[in-house]
């Protein structure tokens, strides 16, 4: 038994958490190497091992392993590394379990319709940023090209202001030419039974076609919308 006590101090350092060991290490990292390969189409074994700041062989040595098991996919052409099959799976399968995501499904497609542009539902992923987990795609030939499951700003966005509560008068927010030029987005918070935001949904489309004298009509469907979400789930 002293023995072992002295070879675990051996590796272990003084005050060192049990819950930090190599292992379990492992899997923290092959956590945040999935969420980035969700972040882009594709990209390369250096560029996810500057993004992770891990070792090349480290990063190459767990993408192996998750195209093994069908986390990851790795293109042949051009060697670049996206979700695999079963990642993808398995996402979908969350967000069916999620009610917000389905409860927003038809709010969505009457903003798609009503407004003739892309509605969105976003939720917050951390302090700084949020994330469009379900998308109406507009009826238009030309629209705006929705950024599903991406990461985005909440300092430079619409729905990061509805999100984080700062809103106009009128209980909506409007951004023109954030993340891209040339677009414009509206967008208003969604709450919960306990009053809090917990989601937005937003408008986007070209800003040539939504004009000035359009937002408080979009804005209104915005908030229609959201109020009716809202109640759905309890509040």
């Amino acid at each position: 038994m002293a023995k072992l006590q002295e070879k675990r101090q051996a590796v272990e350092p003084p005050g060192a958490d049990p819950a930090d060991r190599t292992p379990v290490r492992a899997v923290r990292r092959a956590l945040d190497l999935l969420a980035l390969l969700c972040e882009e189409q594709s990209q390369s074994l250096s560029d996810l091992a500057r993004a992770s700041e891990l070792p090349v062989s480290t990063v190459l040595r767990l993408l192996h392993t998750m195209e093994q098991a069908g986390f990851a996919r790795r293109d042949l052409r051009s060697g670049a590394f996206g979700p695999g099959n079963r990642l993808l799976q398995a996402g979908l399968s969350a967000l069916r379990r999620t009610s917000l995501y389905d409860l927003a499904e038809a709010p969505l497609h009457r903003l798609s319709q009503q407004s003739g542009e892309t509605a969105n539902l976003a939720v917050r992923v951390d302090a700084e940023h949020a994330t469009y987990l379900r998308v109406a795609v507009s009826p238009r030939s030309v629209h705006y090209a929705a950024w599903l499951g991406r990461v985005l700003p909440l300092a430079r966005t619409a729905v990061g202001h509805a999100l984080d509560g700062k809103l106009g008068p009128e209980g909506y927010v409007c951004r023109r030419d954030t993340l891209e030029r040339d677009v414009t987005a509206v967008a208003a918070p969604v709450l919960d039974a306990a009053g809090d935001i917990v989601a937005a949904l937003s408008i986007t489309g070209p800003s040539f076609r939504i004009r000035d004298e359009d937002l408080p009509h979009l804005g209104q469907l915005l908030m229609n919308e959201a109020m009716s979400l809202s109640r759905a789930l309890g509040a």
